[in-house]
């Protein structure tokens, strides 16, 4: 099939096009930066020069396309209206075309809220979620409300992506001390539902070849540790003695800004629904035990 992956050079997106190419597919990526596009290339994909203030410009390429993938997103005040923006403007395009029509959106599973008490049934969008991503679930009812126009609109939701150098692990480890160790918000017993981006990758590639119309698919590795036994174990590896540093809400919101509410997030969401769906099981399955090779790829990206 012919794939066209936006943010194709980010964090998600470049392990998208890595398996996409691996899967045998003829893959097209954006990247907002010429600079970039090696990152694009290496994997035998074709590179395009575009970004979300320009969303247009990228029309030719889809109707060039049988799949699209959504995975570019601009940090800032103006990233939530660019990707309404951007999402309207696809699904347009794609109604319009004859490639198979099929469309996948990046969500997260932070716009299902605090978890702990609250059972969220499969394929469902949240009424309300957290501010820092409350304009999420309109856009996932717009996209897959677009099955009526003939496109098989798909809605994936990683949980907290780790592996490589990058990521929220990534993260922690550059607001780390020797003297601290690593910052947790409170006692950092809220949990996260990890999922490591090789595994996730995967499931985009299975979501884009065989998943039904208006399937939503939350990707995680079924794991929910807590946010401190994330850090200790980060903190281990990095030879702080797995000390960590508890912040208060109002210190890590002046450090981290709105970025503070989702980490602060209890969830321990099921990825059980992908699996039964599209026989997605993740290979890795303990961010925790993986502390030692994140805190190696980290460090290596460092001295580069």
């Amino acid at each position: 099939m012919r794939i066209l992956i936006t943010g194709g050079n980010g964090y998600i997106g470049n392990a998208l096009v890595d398996a996409f190419c691996r899967a045998g597919h003829h893959v097209c990526a954006t990247t907002r930066d010429k600079k970039n596009r090696k990152a694009i290339e290496r994997f035998g994909a074709r590179a395009v020069e575009w970004s979300l203030a320009d969303c247009r410009s990228l029309a030719s390429e889809i109707r060039q396309t049988d799949v699209l993938v959504h995975a570019a997103f601009e940090m800032g005040p103006e990233g939530a209206g660019r990707d309404r923006e951007a999402v309207g403007f696809f699904l347009e395009e794609l109604a319009r075309t004859s490639g198979l029509r099929r469309f996948l959106y990046t969500s997260g599973v932070w716009v299902l809220g605090n978890l702990r008490d609250n059972v969220v049934p499969d394929n469902a969008v949240p009424e309300r979620s957290p501010d820092i991503v409350s304009w999420r679930p309109p856009i996932e009812r717009q996209v897959l409300g677009s099955a009526a126009k003939g496109i098989t609109p798909l809605v994936i939701r990683p949980g907290i992506v780790y592996g490589g150098a990058g990521g929220l692990t990534g993260f922690l480890m550059g607001a780390a001390t020797r003297e601290h160790g690593i910052p947790v918000i409170g006692s950092g017993h809220n949990r996260w539902s990890p999922v490591h981006r090789d595994d996730l990758a995967n499931l985009y590639v299975r979501a884009a070849e065989q998943a039904p119309a208006a399937s939503v698919l939350n990707g995680t590795d079924g794991s929910c540790p807590t946010v401190a036994m994330i850090a200790g174990a980060l903190s281990e590896a990095l030879g702080f003695e797995g000390r960590t540093q508890s912040l208060s809400p109002e210190e890590a919101k002046k450090a981290w800004g709105d970025l503070a509410d989702g980490l602060a997030l209890d969830q321990c969401v099921p990825g059980d629904w992908a699996g039964k769906l599209l026989g997605w099981r993740p290979r890795h399955r303990s961010i925790v035990s993986e502390a030692e090779a994140l805190v190696r790829s980290w460090k290596a990206a460092q001295a580069d």
